[in-house]
């Protein structure tokens, strides 16, 4: 049995891999499948290496499985086809290969704002969940996967500081550094409490200057440092 960690541990170079090939954001890859595969643990994904449930075949393999869909407001069990895979690289290529063959998936072709992907999936028709979306941003957003997404910060270096109240791309710059450096925080742009809070306690951890939660030139400085080292 895998937990979420080793799950995400084992799925990361194979999703990085499939952005730099692909053009689909890793975070919205990963988080898919860390829950429809139930962490890798699902019977579909031990039996057909299936890590999204796609129905149908791959290559004239597949297995049939009963599974819930959602119709007409409620819940209903139905027997179905699954396509069977040899690895989960193969299962992550398919996936990919449906949102770049299908114009309706279109907009998930380069768009790595995760929280526009996990919606655009959900408008798009990839499931029937109307609270899809949100659940997987709050996956991604729980694991920081928003960080596979890009090979280095995509946001504005601040050129003085990032106090509580500030808003916009510098913000998300230090909060992508703090979410880099181990801290559970999500580039929003905001910088409210949490970030605040986030400052203070990586100033207290790496003596980067008095621990006021602003984030300033010996700040900036010591974040860039941890999360380049």
């Amino acid at each position: 049995m895998y937990t979420a960690n080793e799950f995400l541990k084992k799925i990361k170079p194979l999703v990085i891999a499939d952005r730099h090939t692909n053009n689909i954001a890793a975070s919205l890859t990963a988080a898919q499948a860390l829950i429809e595969s139930d962490k890798g643990n699902s019977g579909l994904t031990k039996k057909a290496n299936n890590l999204f449930g796609m129905k149908g075949t791959y290559e004239g393999n597949y297995v049939q499985m009963y599974t819930k869909e959602y119709q007409l407001g409620h819940y209903v069990t139905v027997l179905a086809k699954f396509r069977k895979y040899h690895s989960w690289k193969e299962s992550i290529d398919d996936h990919s290969s449906l949102f770049r063959r299908l114009d309706r998936y279109k907009n998930l072709r380069g768009q790595f704002d995760y929280k526009k992907a996990c919606m655009y999936v959900q408008t798009d028709g990839y499931a029937s969940s109307p609270t899809y979306a949100k659940t997987l941003i709050g996956t991604i957003e729980k694991y920081n996967l928003f960080l596979w997404d890009h090979d280095e910060n995509p946001y504005r270096k601040p050129a003085t500081y990032v106090k509580k109240g500030m808003q916009g791309n510098t913000v998300k710059w230090v909060q992508w550094q703090l979410a880099c450096a181990g801290y559970n925080i999500a580039p929003d742009g905001i910088a409210g409490s949490k970030t605040d809070d986030a400052i203070r306690a990586f100033q207290k951890t790496h003596n980067c200057g008095p621990v006021d939660g602003i984030a300033g030139p010996k700040t900036i400085a010591e974040l860039e440092k941890v999360v380049n080292e």
